[in-house]
């Protein structure tokens, strides 16, 4: 977090990250070569290493040929992030090969903590519209400030690591599905709260849908009871509250409806324009983080001056290639069918909607959680060959 920080470009995990790069490397180093362990790699890590490899190597060549040949400026801030971004996957995977058990049983009690610590503040932001100088409605008029963001730059980058770490939870601390009704409601009820202040409606959507998924009996009963109660309330609370709750029940239907500033239209126009850029840039990219250099380039009315790509894949399109872009989705197809053969119905289901939740923030590149949890659910896949 830039709270936190030395100067605008030293935090906290660029501090930590070269000690731990160095140490686990210095483990894997003793394991393999001096002490002649063997390494136990399956098919699945190896694969995803090579991929995060390639989009690395592929996308700096890519940058410095532009560089060259047509003097295309990268601002050095992103060439900061890309790198580190690097290292840290490096660092995963160094972990992983060193302590591949206790990664995947530690990152669950770390995710826990940091749910309930998002938990907690994003009530504190609901409250008091108090804001961190990583958010972007720090500066924001009064009015607009109660949205959670928490440590993320807006609400809907807050919403999907906030959701990615909810189905990660319920997927591992309740494998049997055996919690109580009155916890997995509690659970329900909070984490839609928060979901419904941050304003995601995709995120709200995809958390509803986990839920439903889940547990379909405990949810479809809740709802219904809880539909029951409010309309007999209605009977003896006062008026004016009663008819507060039906408007902020409206509110969140018109939220649903996707219409809003005609967000859908102007979606797909970027999507448009991110399957077009495959040709002026022969198919390789543009470089380090060009995509929104790449929509300001572009003369579209409907593009309604935005020029972030709103999705995950298409901005991995726009500055990494085609075959950067297809080698990602051969990596996720492969994750399906491996959960699906083996009847790991919630890794399967969390990848499908980790991908759908890619398309609610404006720009995913530097979102490290995003490969955190990629990197979990391939190391979870990895498990079903053991």
């Amino acid at each position: 977090m830039n709270s936190f920080g030395v100067g605008p470009n030293l935090y906290p995990l660029r501090l930590i990250l070269p000690i731990t790069l160095i140490y686990f490397f210095t483990v894997v180093f003793q394991r393999s070569i001096i002490l002649k362990q063997k390494v136990d790699v399956q098919p699945i890590i190896l694969y995803s290493f090579l991929f995060f490899i390639f989009i690395f190597l592929n996308t700096y060549v890519v940058s410095f040929t532009r560089f060259q040949l047509f003097g295309t400026y990268y601002e050095l801030n992103s060439i900061l992030n890309f790198t580190f971004l690097l290292f840290f996957i490096i660092a995963l995977y160094l972990i992983i090969l060193s302590f591949p058990k206790q990664f995947i049983q530690s990152s669950k009690y770390i995710i826990l903590l940091f749910y309930l610590i998002y938990a907690l503040f994003s009530f504190y932001e609901i409250s008091t519209g108090y804001h961190l100088p990583t958010s972007d409605l720090i500066d924001a008029p009064w009015w607009m400030r109660y949205v959670p963001t928490v440590v993320y730059f807006n609400s809907n980058d807050f919403a999907f690591v906030f959701t990615l770490m909810l189905m990660y939870l319920l997927s591992v601390f309740d494998e049997k599905k055996s919690y109580l009704s009155v916890w997995i409601l509690f659970i329900f009820i909070i984490h839609m709260f928060i979901m419904y202040k941050s304003e995601s409606r995709l995120s709200f959507v995809m958390s509803f849908f986990f839920f439903a998924y889940r547990y379909p009996k405990k949810i479809i009963y809740s709802s219904v009871l809880g539909l029951l109660l409010f309309f007999v309330s209605g009977y003896f609370l006062e008026n004016t509250l009663y008819m507060q709750v039906l408007d902020d029940l409206l509110k969140l239907k018109s939220d649903l409806s996707f219409n809003e500033r005609q967000s859908t239209s102007v979606r797909l126009y970027l999507y448009k324009h991110a399957i077009l850029s495959v040709i002026p840039s022969y198919g390789f990219g543009y470089g380090i983080d060009y995509s929104a250099q790449y929509y300001q380039s572009i003369n579209d009315v409907n593009l309604y001056h935005i020029i972030n790509p709103h999705s995950f894949i298409f901005e991995l399109l726009i500055n990494s290639g085609i075959v950067v872009t297809l080698f990602y989705i051969a990596l996720n197809i492969w994750l399906l069918i491996k959960n699906w053969t083996y009847s790991n119905h919630d890794i399967f289901m969390q990848i499908i909607i980790f991908n759908l939740l890619l398309f609610s923030s404006s720009s995913s590149l530097f979102i490290w959680p995003v490969y955190l949890f990629l990197i979990i659910y391939i190391c979870k896949t990895a498990q079903l060959n053991s």
